[in-house]
């Protein structure tokens, strides 16, 4: 990199990741810091064309993210920027995640929850080649920031030593999570210490799949070529619920025992904090930025006032979901209909959070009988699951139902890929998340929907789209 390259000023930055009001935070803290913002996405497949079209030194790079995720995206952005300087984004812990992203291409790490400022600080330390400091997360004991070279204990030492490893996200999750290459005779990368408990014995390094786990291995030898998928087979004594990921050379195994109930609201916890952190981060990043910066422009100032909003919000969806699901455990749930005109609760939800990405349209113009604020719930956790799993354009349709000609129909499709075949038997089931999401979602969404939809007379279903994407259907007694 030349040395006019080495100077702030002459940046030029692609921000990829999933979280609209964090990217335009660290928009504006790069701009003011002197560099320029030439692309944004959010996600993987968007970022590569980002790069192609930005020609950037810097790639701030998001892991976990719809469509594509920054891991699977890594190669290509490196191949169409083979001079800039990729800093991968995550809320993964740093042992495993950051040494697999340093493998397929990236120059360095940052664990999201770094401070604005030392962002800033960070990349300009990356561009220039100066030696690379671990800055920790106030709120947090571990390193925020990993530079190149600095394997963690957890993947230099042997595996059986993953144990006494630093604590992380992955290691402290409460499901198994074994990584293994991605062709026979899939020999270990890395293993967590939940992973471990269940193995029949403690693998070594490289050590292949059938040595310590011949039931899994056998099973995973039909099933690895379906793609991302869902399967159960026994690891040492116990069925075992397997989500298969596939991630660059390697495969990532996420294992649950079937009747751990334990291990379920362990998952349950440890995902839910993962969402609440997000909206966190972004709050946090926005009263650093106010606190360090005693003035904003007026445009400024409006667009983090909108970013609180819809964070605020957020968080109030996930303690929304949270508290119900709570209600519905001990039999206490209140639902209070009334005759409520289906579009006015629509339009409120998608004018408050998706004006730019969602259409309505009214066929059935009928009202319905619900409690508005529970139907509100029920949009809302259905519209965030079609953008957080889906594609737009989403669209609202009010229609009469197919089937009883005294109820309405509220169909909320995406322009996705749809559920997965053999996990949309488990959709509704309280703490589900589909294969590849261990990291993201609290697995009550749906779940609570259809206790709403059944509380208030009505019912929620599934069905693949016109154009191949997820329609969930609400339906509800006319008023």
């Amino acid at each position: 990199m030349t040395a006019a390259l080495q100077e702030s000023e002459s940046l030029r930055v692609v921000i990829i990741d999933d979280t609209a009001d964090l990217r335009e935070l660290m928009r504006m803290a790069l701009v003011r810091g002197g560099m320029q913002v030439v692309g944004e996405a959010g996600d993987g497949a968007a970022g590569i064309e980002a790069v192609r079209n930005g020609n950037p030194d810097v790639v701030l790079l998001d892991l976990s993210m719809p469509v594509m995720d920054g891991l699977e995206a890594l190669p290509a952005i490196r191949e169409l920027a083979p001079d800039a300087r990729i800093i991968v984004l995550s809320g993964f812990g740093a042992n495993q995640m950051s040494e697999r992203a340093l493998e397929l291409g990236a120059d360095a790490y940052l664990q999201k929850g770094a401070s604005l400022g030392r962002i800033l600080d960070y990349i300009r330390d990356v561009v220039s080649g100066s030696p690379l400091r671990v800055v920790a997360d106030a709120t947090d004991s571990r390193p925020a920031l990993v530079a190149p070279g600095q394997a963690s204990e957890a993947t230099a030492r042997p595996i059986a030593a993953v144990r006494a490893a630093a604590p992380d996200t992955v290691a402290l999750a409460p499901y198994g999570i074994l990584e293994v290459t991605a062709e026979p005779p899939y020999r270990v990368v890395a293993a967590n210490p939940a992973a471990l408990d269940l193995l029949e014995s403690v693998p070594r390094p490289n050590a292949p799949l059938a040595s310590f786990a011949p039931t899994l291995a056998t099973t995973l030898a039909h099933n690895r070529l379906g793609g991302d998928l869902t399967f159960e087979t026994h690891v040492g004594p116990r069925s075992t619920h397997v989500s298969l990921r596939h991630a660059g050379d390697s495969l990532l195994l996420f294992l649950q025992p079937t009747a751990d109930e334990v291990a379920t609201l362990r998952t349950a916890i440890a995902t839910t904090a993962h969402e609440i952190r997000g909206p966190v981060s972004v709050l946090r990043a926005i009263a650093e930025t106010l606190s360090e910066q005693r003035t904003t422009s007026p445009e400024d100032g409006e667009r983090m006032l909108a970013s609180i909003v819809r964070q605020a919000r957020m968080l109030e969806g996930i303690s929304a979901d949270l508290i119900t699901a709570s209600a519905i455990q001990r039999g206490t749930l209140l639902v209070e209909p009334r005759t409520v005109d289906p579009f006015d609760v629509i339009a409120g939800v998608v004018g408050d959070r998706y004006a730019d990405t969602v259409t309505i349209q009214v066929i059935d113009p009928r009202p319905v009988a619900a409690d508005p604020l529970r139907l509100e719930q029920m949009l809302g956790n259905l519209l965030a699951n079609a953008h957080k799993y889906g594609r737009p354009p989403v669209n609202v349709l009010v229609r009469a139902s197919n089937d009883h000609e005294h109820f309405v129909c509220i169909d909320v499709s995406d322009s996705g890929f749809g559920v997965p075949v053999e996990f949309r038997p488990h959709l509704f089931r309280e703490f589900s998340r589909a294969s590849g999401t261990a990291s993201a979602g609290t697995g009550l969404g749906l779940h609570v929907v259809r206790t709403l939809a059944q509380a208030q007379g009505g019912s929620v279903m599934y069905s693949s789209g016109p154009s191949g994407g997820a329609t969930f259907s609400i339906t509800l007694p006319a008023g």
